[in-house]
């Protein structure tokens, strides 16, 4: 079979006290989909510092039975913004959010920084290799700034970010994390003419893991989904807990990071629009705001940049995420529609 090249942009948290797990779920749901060939994981600023992230990486590889994954440290800042607005809002929300153990933390598997080494390997093989960014886009517009012709020739980016159907209601009212840590970056992609898809909140925050869910990974008898199923029941009491006004926090997390994965497995999951999208990137009020123009309401809508999510098969999804999680083995391949449904 034809195995899709994929490279994995993140910001792994899963197995950090008080980190969000959905980011070390995507790159479970990558290492067990036989249609994906990972190349690497390229590892950027976020929900935790870099060189946690590394350490994070490395040691879910070891738990996928991966261990020569290419590993790669990349941005430890975003591009003009100062972290720290980040970090205070998470230890307002998160006490000792993303705080290093004390254990040894593992570094990258290269020295080579991960904006490179992106580089070197779409340049290898132009037009093949898919690009999934399910953190801040501050790598990408790294490669981009680097080298021209690394945008036209990525087979395409398919980015986690914004909303295109409302608002993101994430980090603000308004913004996605991802958008809200590096706007500047996220401009310099969707200016770059590269193949753009972006899935955003919008669509991210209908798919939910439930307590039951956890509870069918933590039956498995494969070691990293029945620990998986741990890690997630554990981020439920904590969100529960957190958020107690919050109701699909109750008996819930979401699976932001992992749609995006799927969207590259089988794209008929959503459904796609051409839109002209902007980051906002002047007003402090509006930090993280992506504005997604379909054109729906101009007379005259600006050229497409990007192809943006407006819709899911919830259930389809969930049937592909638990089927591939509580598999001890690689599933068998089924053929995928030819290409994403666009209205």
């Amino acid at each position: 079979m034809n195995r899709n090249p994929v490279i994995l942009d993140t910001d792994p948290g899963l197995g950090e006290p008080g980190s969000d797990i959905d980011d070390g779920l995507a790159i479970a749901l990558a290492v067990l989909s036989p249609e994906i060939d990972l190349l690497g994981l390229t590892i950027v600023n976020g929900n935790v510092d870099t060189r946690i992230g590394v350490d994070v990486a490395r040691r879910l590889a070891d738990r996928l039975k991966v261990p020569e994954l290419p590993v790669l440290a990349g941005a430890t800042q975003p591009l003009r913004r100062d972290m720290e607005p980040v970090k205070e809002l998470f230890r307002l929300a998160v006490p000792n959010h993303g705080e290093a153990t004390s254990r040894e933390l593992l570094g990258p598997t290269s020295a080579q920084h991960a904006a490179d080494w992106m580089i070197d390997r779409v340049l290898e093989r132009p037009g093949e290799i898919t690009i999934v960014a399910i953190g801040p886009m501050t790598n990408l517009a790294r490669a981009i700034q680097r080298e021209p012709r690394f945008a036209e020739s990525a087979r395409e980016l398919v980015l986690m970010a914004g909303a295109a159907t409302g608002y993101a209601q994430n980090i603000t009212v308004v913004g996605d994390f991802n958008t809200y840590v590096d706007p500047e970056a996220l401009q310099i992609v969707l200016d770059s003419g590269a193949r753009i898809r972006m899935v955003g909140l919008d669509q991210t925050a209908r798919v939910l893991l439930t307590r039951d869910d956890a509870q069918v990974l933590a039956r498995a008898s494969d070691g990293f989904s029945s620990w998986a199923g741990e890690c997630a029941n554990a981020w439920i009491d904590f969100l529960s807990r957190a958020f107690p006004n919050r109701p699909e926090h109750q008996h819930a997390c979401f699976l932001h990071d992992p749609l995006v994965v799927a969207a590259v497995l089988d794209s008929s999951l959503l459904t796609w629009a051409d839109a002209h999208v902007e980051a906002e990137l002047t007003s402090e009020l509006a930090r993280g705001l992506v504005v997604a123009d379909r054109g729906l309401a101009l007379a005259r809508p600006r050229p497409a940049n990007a192809s943006v999510a407006i819709d899911t098969d919830v259930e389809g999804f969930r049937d592909l995420f638990l089927s591939r999680l509580s598999q001890p083995e690689r599933v068998e391949s089924v053929p995928l529609p030819a290409g994403p449904t666009h209205i």
